[in-house]
């Protein structure tokens, strides 16, 4: 045994080695005899639901967790203390999710401290030092030494997070949903540097719930579900469906829910008539009662411009729209409420929700009225309602006044959805649904608004995943350089379908027309022109 409280093994390939553990909470048991191992040079991706256990899992591993039972090994040493130092002096270092630096320090400073002492330089020097040092990694920061740590970006925060760790030089690196507030060219500056520590001979553990990412980069991939393992399999010999299938207990192909029959006609809900906004037009198309009809498209092509603007958030520059055969003037997200036309936004943090106030308050806060007599709240009407919708749509919290920046994300956008059931709009406009959450979580927000469809709501979807528009839309709208070039009909929407529409763009061989047969624009000039 050596002063870190460990003892020798004698598998020096495995650089971190979990045996049998085992951690429960309450009543709640988190891990229940599970074994996990990361190789040197590997990057191995812990994949599960929210809950399912991977988080505990890494604070055992880093030592902020006691196991009940089992058996920590890093560098083939044996792990004899809960104590994160322990952990440190063995050459594990930790990116957390939510951040460990402190924020009132700049960046040197944090940087500085974070570096084994017989690593810093001189006090004097540490600017100089930690600017030569981010310019090491391959993470495209425009960080300034100085500059607060508490100031910066959501995502330079993330970044610094996993560059802070790897000034220890470690011989394990675990990334805690490291690219949660990154945007697709983050994400691949942080793959770049995962890989380089990958050929430098560390172990990387990487715990993600975005699988496209964690079959692009990872070797070997870990399956946790209610705490117990599911498996390990080689990356280059699983597929996404199967990896699902492990995660939550249910085949791929269960993950989008049909139409139920219904015996009353569709009629006209939603009608946009040439109209024009910010970054966008003109665009024609209607929405029937009960369908849900997807928008794809490659980013920054007027997507996001024209759902603020059928929202409200931003007025028309010119057009038609038409709800429930009441024409709109989309000066206000309050008008467009009224008039039966609702947001799930993708900032849900941000735009959607109180993160201070309950679940109860973030959930009626748009149906208030509903549940008022006279003026007076009927309290006990209220509870009700969002009792039967919390068992219904699956929200883990632990009460109806936990606060709902302590949910998780999935179950913060199961709460925005609830405001659609007490609400009941004719039209939801969904902008990404499914960004930020669990896989589990994905096909209960699936069957939830596939529920609000079934009722007679058109519902219209903003998705990046080409995968998800195949398979939860009726029909899907492609828009490029402001403008729809293509309609997919429901026969033909697959994912191949989706992403040549997007890579073609606007068709130069033939007119592109709206779904009404209305003749568009054939360029970005053209659309600005109209406009």
């Amino acid at each position: 045994m050596n002063e870190t409280g460990s003892e020798e093994a004698s598998t020096p390939d495995i650089v971190l080695e979990l045996t049998g553990i085992s951690r429960q909470f309450g009543a709640v048991r988190a891990l229940s005899d599970v074994s996990f191992d990361c190789r040197a040079g590997e990057i191995h991706a812990l994949v599960g639901e929210n809950g399912s256990g991977k988080s505990t899992l890494l604070g055992v591993a880093s030592g902020f967790v006691e196991q009940d039972r089992g058996e920590v090994r890093i560098g083939g040493k044996k792990l004899r203390s809960d104590i994160p130092a322990l952990a440190r002096k063995l050459d594990l270092a930790m990116a957390y999710q939510d951040g460990s630096s402190i924020q009132a320090e700049p960046v040197k400073n944090n940087l500085y401290f974070a570096a084994p002492p017989d690593q810093r330089p001189p006090y004097w020097r540490r600017k100089r030092w930690a600017r030569h040092l981010l310019g090491g990694f391959d993470l495209d920061m425009e960080l300034f030494p100085d500059a607060p740590t508490g100031g910066l970006t959501m995502a330079e925060r993330q970044m610094f997070e996993v560059a802070k760790a790897l000034v220890t030089d470690p011989k394990v690196l675990l990334l805690d949903e490291p690219t949660t507030a990154l945007g697709p060219d983050e994400v691949d500056a942080l793959h770049r540097t995962i890989v380089a520590c990958k050929e430098r001979g560390i172990g990387v553990v990487y715990v993600s719930h975005r699988l496209p990412e964690v079959m692009e980069v990872a070797d070997r991939i870990t399956v946790l579900r209610d705490g117990v393992d599911q498996g390990t399999f080689d990356a280059s010999e699983v597929t996404e469906a199967e990896l699902v299938d492990r995660i939550v207990g249910r085949s791929f192909e269960a993950a989008f829910p049909p139409p139920a029959p219904t015996e009353t006609e569709a009629h006209e809900v939603l009608v946009v008539d040439g109209l024009q906004g910010q970054s966008f037009g003109p665009v024609t198309f209607t929405l029937e009662s009960g369908e849900i009809v997807g928008i794809a498209g490659a980013e920054g092509n007027g997507q996001a411009q024209l759902f603020d603007t059928l929202s409200g958030r931003t007025p028309p520059r010119a057009g038609l729209v038409k709800c429930d055969e009441r024409e709109l003037t989309l000066v206000s997200t309050t008008e467009a409420v009224r008039a039966g036309v609702m947001l799930l936004p993708g900032d849900r943090k941000v735009a959607a929700l109180m993160g201070v106030l309950g679940v109860k308050v973030n959930a009626t806060i748009q149906s208030l009225r509903r549940f008022s007599l006279a003026g007076l709240l009927k309290r006990s009407s209220e509870r009700r309602a969002v009792i039967e919708l919390i068992e219904q749509l699956e929200v883990r919290t632990p009460s109806l006044d936990q606060p709902v920046e302590f949910l998780s994300g999935g179950n913060q956008q199961k709460v925005s959805v609830a405001r659609s059931y007490l609400r009941e709009p004719s039209v939801i406009l969904a902008f990404e649904p499914t960004q930020g959450v669990d896989v589990g979580s994905r096909f209960d927000i699936y069957r939830a608004l596939r529920t609000r469809s079934d009722a007679g709501a058109a519902i219209l979807v903003k998705s990046s995943d080409p995968i998800e528009l195949a398979g939860f839309c009726d029909r899907v709208l492609v828009m490029s350089r402001g403008i729809i070039v293509e309609e997919i009909p429901g026969d033909e929407l697959t994912e191949v379908r989706i992403v040549e529409a997007i890579v073609r763009g606007p068709d130069s061989s033939k007119e592109a027309r709206s779904p009404l047969g209305v003749a568009m624009p054939k360029s970005a000039n053209a659309a600005g022109e109209a406009s």
